[in-house]
């Protein structure tokens, strides 16, 4: 959480008479020390938690299972693509020891189909790696919007007023102001059932 604290400033020109600008500027110093004042009890009164977002994301039984999830399916992507890969090196192969026994037109028109062979492989590699890989993103977005929820609850719970992240605090004295066990459970139990969906042409399709 961020304080922005109002800088006033005045400008006045030599004309203007030096006691009105003299209580303004009073006036402005007062205001300005009342609102520091109220800001520095306002932390000090709050009742403040804290948290390891990105610990919670690496050590979550749901992450470590979506990540192997995305490994099969990149697994099983890769196979597709070397076995299809072998098929045309085989038909390279079969088409450069038939060279001799085609005409021209023959080997060109075999040649040519070739080649859109392995040009269309190309795209549907970089196509479904893309769409694999945007899939996984989707579901990190999801799963981090589920922990953001699920720590803004327990907050309530304990009428916490300010959550700020363990990577931003220098120390800790009092552990009891760590969420991060209770919000790691919490979010484990509500994403347990959750799967990676992979898009097809910008729309999600089950797996």
């Amino acid at each position: 959480m961020k304080l922005y604290f109002g800088l006033i400033s005045l400008f006045f020109v030599s004309l203007c008479d030096i006691n009105i600008a003299y209580a303004i500027n009073l006036l402005n110093i007062h205001h300005k020390n009342n609102n520091f004042l109220s800001h520095k009890l306002f932390i000090a009164e709050s009742k403040i938690g804290v948290v390891d977002f990105r610990n919670i994301l690496k050590q979550s039984s749901t992450m470590k299972k979506l990540g192997k999830e995305f490994l099969k399916f990149e697994k099983k992507l890769n196979d597709t693509i070397e076995e299809k890969e072998i098929i045309l090196r085989n038909k390279e192969k079969q088409l450069s020891a038939e060279k001799d026994k085609l005409s021209k037109q023959q080997y060109n028109e075999k040649k040519n189909k070739l080649k859109k062979e392995i040009t269309n492989l190309q795209k549907f590699a970089f196509n479904e790696k893309k769409e694999l890989s945007l899939s996984f993103q989707l579901i990190q977005k999801k799963l981090r919007d589920i922990l953001a929820s699920v720590i803004k609850n327990i907050s309530e719970d304990k009428n916490i007023d300010l959550v700020v992240l363990k990577e931003n605090v220098f120390l800790i004295n009092n552990f009891n102001l760590d969420l991060t066990n209770e919000a790691l459970k919490k979010f484990d139990d509500k994403t347990s059932n959750l799967k990676i969906q992979l898009v097809r042409n910008g729309r999600k399709k089950i797996e």
